[in-house]
């Protein structure tokens, strides 16, 4: 063996090991020759498994509902508001797919990962302004794409956006506390880098029908990198598998508990009577007594300590038995 503690094997020794090998004097089979493997690509996105889709389902149904009560109390406006629809897509597709002016905010939701975005479509912003002032939401004909939003519209951006995070923050509630903060606000979405280009991203888009004509929509976009999420799919998926539920265990479930609770012994107590004497008179007891008192009309019968029932003691047979007459428990009533 080598001397060199860094090397288990010598030159001389390898060498040896490289003839036989070449000249086939090596018997035996080599180590874990043969075993199966599968390939993994350490750089592929991974957008099939690991965030529950249904748990983010669940969060954009909660966001929708407060979404929508936030905006009508805060600007009395009602948008015809769909449910959210989720796309696991690349930043850069999604960058490339927005068109300005919108009003892009780049926000951090703690204890989420890395910067999230919410996208806030002109439409929802122009009609936003009109109910605010008084006035009914109209269709967009035409808006520059270098408009930027005066200090009236970026004041009602800043509500709404104050409702979003409010929104989420209900939306998230049952799966994690969550607290949301504006980063920076931008009107175009090339300049908020939330993730890489090749990154994949989960888009949560909530659109308005704003005349209930099918015509120009707005939309309210969430989007998360796809990589923060799946730091939390633990919570997500924990949450999913305790309020999912399963029919048929609960049904094997509640059948074993009432088998078992069945036969469960019970200590069951007849009381015939109970009266108070002094301790000098109990003191001077000795056998052959007689102790006085009047029994009550029933006699008591107790399980466990609990009184259950009023009884009549005699007998059945050859043994002495207890006779049911009423129950002492309060009746309940159907309203």
């Amino acid at each position: 063996m080598a001397d060199d503690n860094s090397r288990l094997l010598s030159d001389e020794e390898l060498r040896a090991i490289e003839e036989m090998v070449a000249s086939g004097d090596l018997d035996g089979e080599g180590f874990n020759v043969g075993v199966a493997a599968n390939r993994y690509d350490l750089t592929l996105q991974d957008t099939s498994v690991g965030v529950n889709v249904t748990a983010i389902e669940q969060i954009n149904d909660r966001f929708h509902r407060f979404l929508r009560a936030g905006l009508l109390e805060d600007l009395r406006y009602n948008p015809r508001l769909k449910a959210g629809r989720i796309d696991i897509i690349k930043y850069s597709e999604y960058v490339q797919s927005t068109e300005s002016p919108i009003s892009v905010n780049v926000l951090r939701i703690d204890p989420l990962r890395g910067e999230c975005l919410c996208l806030i479509h002109s439409q929802v912003v122009f009609s936003c302004l009109d109910n605010w002032f008084g006035g009914n939401a109209r269709t967009l004909t035409s808006v520059p794409a270098g408009r930027i939003f005066t200090p009236t519209e970026t004041a009602v951006i800043e509500k709404i956006r104050n409702v979003v995070f409010a929104s989420l923050t209900e939306a998230w509630a049952p799966f994690l506390k969550i607290e949301c903060e504006i980063s920076s606000s931008e009107i175009s979405a090339v300049f908020a880098n939330i993730a890489a280009d090749d990154d994949m991203v989960i888009l949560n888009r909530f659109e308005t029908d704003i005349m209930g004509d099918g015509g120009d929509k707005g939309f309210v976009d969430i989007v998360y990198p796809y990589a923060s999420l799946k730091l939390v799919r633990d919570v997500l998926r924990a949450r999913i598998e305790t309020s999912g539920g399963n029919a048929q265990a609960d049904s094997d479930w509640t059948k074993s508990l009432k088998t078992s609770v069945d036969e469960v012994e019970a200590k069951v107590v007849v009381k015939a009577a109970e009266f108070s004497i002094s301790i000098d008179q109990l003191s001077n007891l000795k056998v052959g007594d007689w102790l006085p008192f009047r029994a009550p009309d029933h006699a008591e019968v107790s399980v466990n300590g609990f009184p259950i029932f009023n009884a009549d003691v005699g007998s059945r047979g050859n043994q002495v038995a207890v006779q049911i007459v009423s129950s002492v428990l309060p009746e309940e009533k159907n309203e």
